[in-house]
C-alpha cells in the first residue's frame, strides 16, 4: 500500500506500526523524507496514535492480528486488537477532524456457511472464530462512528491475500516447513479446505477502484476471485515450485485446519463487479505468483546474509 500510495508524487505517507508480524525491511527501499515518515507505535497507545494521525486526510487501517488460531489461546487478542485498535483509530480520527477511512475487515464475519456463497447484504452474521468476531465488532463501530461523526467509511471484506511480502498463510508456513525438512510436509486438516486467494496487487486495485467510485456513508464490499482451490492443491504448488520430489505429505485429518477455520468460503462480488472491477489473476495464478514470489524474497534474503 504504501508503495501504491506514493506513486502519487503529491502525496505524502505515514506508516505506524508496531511491526508485531510485518518486517520493517519491507520499507528499507523508501527514503525518509518530507513524503514518508515511518512512526513505531502500537494502536493501543492512543496518544500517540492522536498524535500521528493529525494532518492526514485518509487513514487505511488494515493492522490486526493475523493469526486466526491463536484466538483460542487467548481470547482477548481479537478484542484489543481488532475491537480496541479500530475505536482507537476513530477517536483519533474524531478528535483531529480526519474525515475518511479504508478499513481491511474479511470474511470470518460470515461464520461458517457451508459453501454458501455470501454477499455484503447476507445475515445473521454469525462468525465462529475471535478473528471474525473480532472484526465484525470493529465494523460495527466505524458504522457507528460513520453516521454520528460524519466519517466516511471504506470497508472491504477479501478473500484470502496472498502476495510477495506474506509473513504468515497457508503457502508461507508451506515454504518455511520444506526449507527445513524438504522430505516431509504436515497439512492441518484434510487438505479440502477451499476458499478464494486474491492477489494483493488485485486487491490494492479494488480499493482505489472504489475510492474513485463510491461515496456513501457506510461502504461495504467483498473482494475475492470467482473461483477457489484446494489446500492439497496449494500445498502441490509449493512443492513443485520449489523443485522438489518424493514429499511425504501428512494430512493431519478432520474438515478444519484449527479451531475457528472456517473450511469452505465463497463471497459473493457482484456487488463490485457491476461496476466494472475484475482482478487480474483467478486464484490458481494468484498463489502461483504469490509463492514464486515469496521464494524470490527469501533467497535474496539468504545471499544477503551470506554476503555479510
Amino acid at each position: 500500500m504504501t508503495d501504491r500510495l506514493l506513486l502519487g508524487p503529491s502525496n505524502s505517507v505515514t506508516v505506524f506500526d508496531n511491526f508485531s508480524s510485518g518486517e520493517t525491511g519491507f520499507l528499507h527501499h523508501i527514503p525518509r523524507s518530507e513524503r514518508f515518515q515511518l512512526i513505531m507505535g502500537d494502536l493501543l497507545d492512543s496518544k500517540l496514535l492522536q498524535q500521528s494521525i493529525g494532518g492526514h486526510d485518509i487513514v487505511f487501517h488494515f493492522a490486526s492480528n493475523p493469526n486466526i488460531a491463536r484466538g483460542a489461546e487467548d481470547p482477548t487478542l481479537d478484542l484489543q486488537q481488532s475491537v480496541v485498535a479500530t475505536h482507537n483509530v476513530l477517536e483519533a480520527m474524531r478528535h483531529t477532524g480526519v474525515r475518511k477511512l479504508v478499513f481491511l475487515s474479511g470474511s470470518g464475519v460470515y461464520g461458517d456457511v457451508g459453501g454458501k456463497p455470501t454477499d455484503e447484504d447476507f445475515g445473521p452474521l454469525l462468525p465462529v472464530s475471535m478473528y471474525g468476531a473480532g472484526k465484525l465488532g470493529a465494523e460495527a463501530f466505524i458504522s457507528a462512528f460513520a453516521q454520528m461523526f460524519e466519517i466516511r467509511s471504506y470497508i472491504f471484506r477479501p478473500a484470502n491475500i496472498v502476495g510477495a511480502r506474506q509473513t504468515h498463510g497457508v503457502a508461507f508456513d508451506f515454504i518455511k516447513q520444506l526449507s527445513a525438512h524438504p522430505a516431509h510436509l504436515e497439512v492441518l486438516g484434510d487438505g479440502r479446505q477451499s476458499k478464494s486467494y486474491l492477489h494483493v496487487d488485485d486487491l490494492l486495485d479494488a480499493i482505489f477502484f472504489v475510492l474513485a467510485m463510491v461515496e456513501e456513508r457506510v461502504n461495504v464490499y467483498n473482494v475475492a476471485t470467482q473461483d477457489a482451490i484446494e489446500v492439497a492443491w496449494i500445498a502441490r504448488a509449493v512443492i513443485e515450485t520449489m523443485g522438489l520430489s518424493d514429499v511425504q505429505i501428512n494430512y493431519a485429518g478432520g474438515s478444519k485446519g484449527w479451531p475457528g477455520d472456517v473450511p469452505v468460503v465463497r463471497l459473493n462480488t457482484d456487488k463490485i463487479r457491476r461496476f466494472g472491477w475484475t482482478p487480474k489473476y483467478d486464484s490458481s495464478q494468484a498463489m502461483k505468483l504469490a509463492i514464486t514470489q515469496m521464494l524470490d524474497r527469501l533467497r535474496q534474503g539468504t545471499a544477503q546474509q551470506e554476503a555479510r
